[in-house]
This record gives structure tokens, C-alpha cells and sequence, in this order.
């Protein structure tokens, strides 16, 4: 074992009253009923770094779903959710404090970048550790009462953690899981991590096999959006720096993060993670793998439209407004960010809240009866407006009346 820490100072100055309450319970109820339990993951990463923590997971080591009902059974938690299969649970204490059971457990991947099959259900916490992503995530602090609150470190974690180092367990890591090059980036951004020499040379190897099609892309496609909704510009930087866009078939983009970051601060799309991702992804196979929802997918239809017209002549605000209507901001923005061309910005400037006030209801009372001119003339005055000839509702009922003479 590399390292020897006691976390019960930092378990006081991070955690809740409630939480370290509900921890408290689950080690009484692990010494009275003979199990193993331990903080898992994240959570001693966090403590560790003195980090605020989110979550919090416990591994048994043993059958966890047997644990949770002797918690149940005592009244210290309300059992939310069991997954039989992989003997997880999910748990509700006093004062809404959830937690996240898990059983150890033996995995491997039969297929590279698939689902891990389970190979046992209960092994030591030793094995369980060798079957998560980095050195940095696989730590343990103990709930047992001879050991409360010590950490327990197999990998080297600790040291990592003070050398800032982002290592994996070993070298089949990326084999088995690519959604773990994108894991691993999120992580070096977030905690200003890098990556140790061997890490970053089985990266690149596998990045570098092409060898990408066998892969669950729904996964890749988790992956980046949480990792895209974090620190994003920098990620993004990183993202580039680190050819991380070839997994996903992408090319080098000549932008940088702070000036997406800049773009979307200013604009607010509601899908600004897609405005990152959409700057490199352009395979349409994947982005069908992807499994994108219709509003998402609509970003990247839109973009290809706005790229194979791009050389459409727009002289006038009526041509941008035209070329740009209906277009999805997302797309709008990656656009501009492709190209650099000055009509998105024009577009998303001046022009993208025009309206034409008066309906086809309103020209009838007005006396254009025929659809043809009603269409036709509710076009005539949105040029106008575009044109800033005319301003308001008023403008247009005057411009409408001057037509009819």
C-alpha cells in the first residue's frame, strides 16, 4: 500500500452535518453486521484536494444491496433503487442526503469500447480498484471503525494527486474504454492536471491506430458534452492540443476556446457544449452515431447547410436575414467561427428580431384579397424593415396603403 492519510479533518471541514451523519450510521451498521465499506472515487479525490464535494459513493465490499437492508431495516435510510444485476443501490437519509452503493466487483470489456461484462460480484477492494480509469479516481478511504477515515491507496493516487499527474491504471486502459481519452481531459482541466509520459504515449497510440469505428459512441457523446459544459475553453484548447478531435474523425481547427467562450457568453445558446463540439465534428456517420436528439441534430443540419452555401452572395440585409433565417444559433456560430465572415454577426446583430407586424388578416381589411399578394407583399415589407425604411406597425400600414394607389 503506497500511502497512509487520515482524512477525518477534512471529512469536518468538507461534509455536512447530515452527510457525515448518514456515514456515521453506515459504519455502526457495517461493524454490527461484519462488512467492508469505503469511500470510493471522487469523493476521496475531493476531500483530498479540499475540493467542495457533490457526491458521494461507498463501495461494500461484499453484496451491497444486503448492506443497504440492514440500513433499511434499522430506519437509517429508505432504499431508492436496486440494480440486482451489478448489486448497486441507491439511497435516501434523513434530510434528503442520497448516496450510491456499489458492490465490488471483477469486470472485463469482450469488446474493445464496449460495455464491461461482470466476472464476480464481491471480490476485494483491491481488485475492484484495477478496474476503474485513473490513479487519481481509484482511491479508497475507510468506514470501518479500525481504520476510520484512512485512506487506502494500491495505484499511487495520492502522490499523483500532489505531483498533479494524470497516469491510468494500465495499459489497456484506452483499449478498453476510449470514452476515457475524453474522461481524462475533463479531468486535467478541471484540476489542472497532466498527463504522466506513459499515459500521453498510449493516447496517442491509440488515437493514432484509427481504428475508432468499433466504439460505443453514445458513450464518446456523454463524454464530451459533460466534459464540454466544464471549463470549456480551456478543455477546448486541450481538446485541439492534444489531437484529441482525430477520435472523432475531426480536423485541426485554427480557433481558439476563449474565442468560442466569448461568443457564447455573448449569445447564450442553449446547447453551448454543441458549439465547441460542432467546430470539429463533421463525419456525418458519427454524428449519426451520435444519437443526437432533433433539436441537437437540427445544429449540425443546419451547419451543413450554412457550409455548402457558403460562397451565396449577401449584398443586402434582406440576402443575410434570408440565408440565416430559420437557422439554429448554434450553427449560426459555428459558422462564423469556420469562416469568419462578417454577415452571422450582422444577422445575430441587427437583424435576427426584425418581424413583419402585419398578418395576412390584416392586409385583407387593408384590400389584398389574392394569397400570391398578400405573400408577396408581407415580403416587400420585410425588406423594408430590414432596409430600415420602415420602423413600425404604423410603417407598414402606411407602405401598404401607398402600394394600393
Amino acid at each position: 500500500m503506497a500511502q497512509t492519510l487520515n482524512l477525518k479533518k477534512q471529512m469536518k471541514a468538507q461534509l455536512s452535518k447530515d452527510i457525515l451523519n448518514a456515514l456515521e450510521l453506515c459504519s455502526k451498521t457495517a461493524g454490527d453486521y461484519g462488512f467492508k465499506i469505503y469511500l470510493i472515487g471522487g469523493v476521496v479525490r475531493d476531500l483530498i484536494l479540499g475540493n467542495k464535494v457533490f457526491d458521494i459513493d461507498i463501495t461494500v465490499q461484499g453484496n451491497a444491496v444486503e448492506f443497504c437492508h440492514k440500513l433499511a431495516d434499522k430506519k437509517y435510510c429508505k432504499i431508492l433503487q436496486v440494480q440486482n444485476e451489478l448489486k448497486t443501490v441507491k439511497a435516501l437519509f434523513k434530510n434528503h442526503i442520497t448516496i450510491d452503493f456499489a458492490s465490488t466487483r471483477q469486470e472485463f470489456y469482450p469488446r474493445r469500447g464496449h460495455l464491461p461484462v461482470v466476472v464476480r460480484i464481491g471480490c476485494s477492494l483491491e481488485e475492484d480498484v484495477y478496474r476503474r480509469d485513473f490513479t487519481v479516481n481509484s482511491l479508497a478511504m475507510s468506514l470501518n471503525e479500525n481504520n476510520f477515515a484512512d485512506v487506502i491507496d494500491y495505484v499511487g493516487g495520492v502522490d499523483d494527486l500532489k505531483n498533479k499527474t494524470l497516469r491510468v491504471l494500465h495499459d489497456n486502459s484506452f483499449n478498453e474504454d476510449p470514452s476515457r481519452i475524453i474522461r481524462g481531459l475533463k479531468f486535467a482541466a478541471r484540476f489542472d492536471l497532466h498527463r504522466d509520459p506513459h499515459t500521453k504515449e498510449l493516447q496517442e497510440k491509440y488515437i493514432n491506430t484509427q481504428m475508432h469505428d468499433d466504439i460505443s459512441w453514445t458513450r464518446i457523446k456523454s463524454e464530451l458534452k459533460s466534459s464540454f459544459c466544464l471549463n470549456k475553453a480551456r478543455l477546448y484548447d486541450m481538446f485541439v492540443v492534444n489531437k484529441n478531435y482525430k477520435l472523432i474523425h475531426g480536423e485541426k481547427p485554427d480557433i481558439k476556446g476563449l474565442e468560442i467562450k466569448s461568443l457564447i457568453d455573448k449569445y447564450n445558446p442553449t446547447f453551448d457544449w454543441l458549439v465547441y463540439l460542432g467546430t470539429v465534428l463533421n463525419d456525418e456517420n458519427i454524428i449519426e452515431a451520435f444519437c443526437f436528439n432533433r433539436n441537437e441534430k437540427k445544429v449540425f443540419t443546419d451547419k451543413k447547410w450554412l457550409l455548402e452555401n457558403n460562397l451565396s452572395v449577401m449584398n443586402t440585409n434582406y440576402d443575410i436575414y434570408q440565408f440565416f433565417h430559420k437557422k439554429s444559433l448554434e450553427a449560426i456560430l459555428i459558422y462564423y467561427l469556420l469562416t469568419k465572415r462578417k454577415e452571422p454577426l450582422i444577422y445575430l446583430e441587427k437583424l435576427i428580431k426584425i418581424r413583419v407586424e402585419l398578418n395576412g388578416e390584416d392586409l385583407k381589411e387593408l384590400g389584398i384579397q389574392d394569397g400570391k399578394k398578400i405573400g408577396a407583399m408581407l415580403d416587400e415589407i420585410l425588406k423594408k424593415k430590414l432596409a430600415g425604411t420602415l420602423k413600425n406597425k404604423a410603417d407598414e400600414i402606411n407602405f401598404v396603403k401607398s402600394q394600393r394607389k
